[in-house]
């Protein structure tokens, strides 16, 4: 008897009918992600290849991938089956994501946004096939997956609801890591639906086994593979080493236990049925065999025969038997084990020892061959072995690429070199310095920073000496210490010899930090001296940080024009771009148009700095999003700002202005009456809310004054102008002032009036622009009880295109001119100020203004302002019609922000409310509702 080896899926209807259905609803436009869960060998690979036959007919496009052991420290490894298939239609190398992942020849100083370029790369990837059709992502072995590759699919799961795409995913129940925790907690959060296979069904196990023996089991032979337990890997190579031992019969059509068999032979293991179906091979195959597990999954005949020491003839010879038995297959061009399980076992016959042993000769030996760096590290890692000298100088020749495509790798490896056998103070030197440098890459600051202390305590070479320090200041800039980081910069320009590359490094660290500690005295120094080094070297980097330096501390002090031309120099300086470098050069120009009351021109320029960010993946993509989340909020366009505040809490929070960007979508809140205090986190010291301090206290403030306590609300405004009048806050502290005089005159307090009064004039006097005039006369109009300059602070702000700030000057005069008894302009006044307040949807405003002069007697006429719809294609801002019409010519998420010159973030949060102002589900259903309604 035969046994057969055609796959076979069975007694798996139910779960096949759950994945059916969340297909149907992906085919909709509309997003899902399941997740199987099983022990090992209990059919998740055959339920996920039936469920890729099933959606590729129902018109889904597949990408399969599996996660790999031996790739578990390889940064978005996982990921790399679902883009190869891109790279086999165009020239590997031109694949952007593939640049991204080889990483370059040198690690750099760009570690903290590596993997934030290649999670956005990705994330853009999936949006563009998700806008040709629908898609199916299928991932397998996900317990394996690297934290990089969770990490994306996390992103991926929280902003594929109105996606036609299906992540299926399939893995152990346990054991779990914390990034495949924290992926399984999401799921849970998000009621994604989780299939638990068992085992399958009797009449499953009967079917199984007729298919393998070519006839009806009868109950000796079933209650022989009972042992099982339904487990249909276990249950295939049970009746497989029954038929090759000839242990089955087959009688009248019947396949039955054979007497020497049923009933005597006690249950059997998976280990010990795969060993007997090995006992049929020859010896030379059983001997191959476990010593192929041990390396991997994967076989490479040359590569086996090198390690083996033995001629590829006969290693070929054993591996096609292997295959003749079914214990190796053919998937993907790769020739693999069957199983994992089937490799585990086998791996387990070789002793740690040996093992270990193999894996090092494994990894020496493939250091003169092209395979890739990875796996070559992962074999060296392997034991505890020291690192032999030919190793050593590998591990030096290829640290830059590893320390980028698989850190963890690189730690291990130049732990175990830098604690090895002396191999003399030069080579060691330079191995502490990758070392650290591969720490500060895997996100080990802390650790880079104590090897590097301990290096320096040795007095190495002065060259090796200025590394050092580099790799410290980096390493202390990287725990958020930048005093430190600016100390040691500062030491090493004054008391060491350095080359003109050198001394600008850390002439471009001086300039930017001292700013940000608000040492602005020395910022001016470091900015000057960094113009100077920059402009007599040619270095236009380091010219184009001196210019910020110098224009970000005139913008700070009002001085807009001065800081404007400044700006345009560092454009003109760094036209060409700024290299790898993490540097803005759009971002100073933008905030200066916005204060110069220019915004038309400020978010061109924001569009600019957004689209280099995004071309770069720099950490200033934060605050360009936030800078123009205030434009819109100034502007009065609060939907758009409420967009690109969520755009920006989905980015990672390095520079911390997610805080800001909560900040602004409370204000806003409190402005319509919808805040809920809950959704405000606390501050932090980072630069984000250092530049925007304000903001909290803001809310803070208006959240007392909605509880009635509008002397506590003052006092925290008029608490947070006098602290951060000096600092990196104070360019746009002013937006408080007409909050700050408004509720000076409602609680009588006459010096926080004229103080704020005093203020205004000062800044106005700096830079006398229409917001600040605006400004200064609203709080003079206040103080003095002057209707007439409340009237001009109105006039003041609508040439501003401040329309928040016009209604409070119109609100401001309606309670004066009540007061005074001019009721005709007290109207007048009221109508404007609920008008604008209502265009923004600034319900609390509007009714505070109707309540502030009802006791004059004054009252809205009959029909009052009307508020925009909240629902219907009424409801959507310009921004989100513009979306939705490229939505309907089927542009992705990533096309749209291309085109709109907004971040993908910005544009799925507009998707986002434009389903939610329509009560749609998909993007498929905007276009169609657009269809409908013409």
């Amino acid at each position: 008897m035969k046994e057969s080896t055609a796959p076979i899926f069975l007694g798996r209807d139910a779960e096949i009918e759950t994945l059916a259905a969340l297909a149907d609803r992906v085919a909709a436009g509309q997003g899902a992600v399941v997740l199987v869960e099983g022990e090992p060998g209990i059919g998740k690979s055959s339920l996920l290849e039936a469920a890729r036959v099933q959606l590729a007919a129902g018109g889904l496009h597949v990408r399969l991938g599996a996660a790999k052991e031996l790739q578990q420290d390889v940064p978005f490894a996982a990921m790399r089956p679902w883009l190869d298939v891109d790279a086999t239609v165009s020239r590997p190398r031109s694949d952007p994501i593939c640049e991204l992942l080889r990483g370059g020849d040198q690690a750099g100083d760009v570690a903290a946004t590596h993997e934030i370029a290649v999670t956005e790369a990705i994330l853009d990837r999936v949006d563009v096939w998700c806008a040709t059709g629908p898609v199916a992502l299928i991932m397998d072995d996900v317990h394996w997956a690297d934290t990089s590759s969770l990490s994306v699919l996390r992103r991926l799961c929280s902003v594929l609801d109105d996606m036609a795409l299906l992540v299926l995913l399939a893995a152990r129940p346990l054991p779990r890591g914390q990034a495949l925790t924290a992926l399984a907690a999401d799921l849970v959060e998000r009621r994604a639906p989780v299939v638990q296979l068992g085992a399958i069904p009797d009449a499953a196990v009967a079917e199984l086994v007729r298919h393998m023996v070519g006839a009806a089991a009868a109950p000796s032979l079933l209650g022989e593979v009972g042992s099982a337990n339904g487990n249909p890997l276990y249950i295939t190579e049970l009746v497989a080493a029954l038929i090759r031992e000839q242990a089955i019969a087959v009688v009248s059509d019947t396949a039955v236990a054979t007497g020497s068999v049923a009933g005597e032979r006690p249950s059997a293991s998976l280990a010990e049925a795969i060993s007997r179906r090995l006992g049929f091979l020859s010896r030379r195959t059983r001997n191959v065999l476990p010593m192929a597990a041990a390396l991997g999954p994967a076989i490479d005949v040359a590569e086996l025969a090198a390690v083996l020491h033995s001629p590829i003839a006969d290693i070929w010879t054993a591996v096609a038997e292997a295959r003749e038995s079914g214990i190796l297959a053919v998937v993907n061009s790769d020739l693999v084990f069957r199983h994992d399980l089937i490799r585990r076992v086998l791996a387990d016959q070789v002793p740690a020892s040996l093992r270990s042993a193999l894996l090092r000769r494994a990894g020496q030996i493939l250091q003169t061959t092209n395979a890739p760096i990875e796996r070559i590290a992962y074999y060296l890692t392997v034991g505890d072995h020291e690192l032999d000298r030919t190793s050593v100088a590998w591990l030096v020749a290829v640290a830059d690429k590893l320390v980028i495509r698989a850190p963890e790798l690189a730690v291990q490896l130049l732990r175990r070199a830098v604690t090895g056998t002396e191999f003399g103070s030069g080579p060691r030197s330079v191995l502490i310095r990758l070392y650290a440098t591969a720490l500060l890459w895997n996100g080990a600051a802390a650790e880079a920073e104590a090897e590097v202390r301990v290096a320096m305590s040795r007095r190495p070479e002065n060259g090796d000496d200025v590394e050092m320090h580099w790799l410290l200041a980096q390493a202390c800039q990287a725990q958020g210490r930048i005093t430190d980081s600016v100390a040691i910069a500062e030491k090493a320009l004054t008391t060491m010899d350095l080359s003109v590359e050198q001394a600008a490094r850390f002439q471009r660290m001086c300039t930017v930090h001292n700013f940000f500690l608000e040492r602005f005295d020395a910022a001016e120094r470091a900015g000057q001296q960094a113009v100077a080094m920059g402009e007599s070297s040619g270095d236009l980097l380091t010219t184009g940080y001196g210019l910020t330096a110098l224009g970000a501390l005139r913008y700070t002090r009002g001085h807009l024009d001065d800081a404007l031309e400044l700006s345009t120099r560092i454009s003109s300086t760094l036209a060409d771009g700024t290299g790898p470098d993490q540097f803005d050069p759009y971002a100073l120009r933008a905030l200066c148009l916005i204060e110069l009351d220019r915004p038309t021109d400020a978010e061109d320029v924001l569009k600019q700095a957004i689209a280099h960010n995004r071309r770069i993946q720099g950490v200033y993509l934060s605050s360009n999003l936030v800078a123009k989340a205030r434009l819109h909020l100034l502007g009065g366009r609060w939907d758009d700002a409420l967009a690109e505040c969520a755009a920006s809490t989905e980015l990672p929070n390095s520079l911390g202005y997610a805080s800001v960007a909560h900040s602004m979508t409370a204000l806003i809140g409190i402005h319509r009456g919808t805040f809920n205090p809950d959704t405000i986190p606390a501050p932090d010291d980072r630069l984000g809310h250092t530049g925007y301090a304000y903001v909290h206290a803001w809310v803070d403030a208006l959240l007392h004054e909605t509880r009635g306590r509008p002397d506590l609300a003052l006092k925290l405004l008029v608490d947070a102008q006098q602290r951060l009048a000096g600092g990196l806050a104070a360019a746009t502290l002013y937006y408080t002032f007409p909050d700050i005089a408004r509720l000076a005159a409602e609680v009588g307090d006459t010096a926080a009036a004229r103080s704020v009064t005093v203020s205004a004039d000062e800044l106005a006097a700096r830079q006398p622009t229409a917001s600040r005039n605006g400004t200064a006369l609203l709080c003079r109009g206040l103080a003095d009880h002057n209707p007439d300059d409340l009237w001009a602070a109105a006039e003041a702000f609508r040439r501003a295109g401040r329309p928040l700030f016009e209604a409070h000057a119109h609100e401001n005069a309606a309670v004066l001119l009540a007061d005074v008894g001019r009721k005709t302009d007290a109207r007048r006044a009221l109508a404007d100020a609920t008008r604008l307040y209502s265009r923004m949807g600034a319900s609390w405003d509007a009714a505070r203004t109707v309540s502030r002069v009802r006791p004059y007697g004054i009252r809205l006429g009959v029909r009052g302002p009307r508020n925009r719809p909240k629902t219907g294609w009424a409801a959507l801002t310009d921004t989100e019609r513009k979306v939705a019409a490229l939505i309907t010519e089927g542009y992705s998420n990533s096309s749209i922000a291309a085109q709109m010159y907004l971040s993908r973030r910005t544009i799925q949060s507009h998707v986002s409310s434009i389903l939610a102002k329509l009560d749609l589900r998909s993007r498929r259903e905007i276009a169609a509702d657009m269809a409908a309604t013409g």
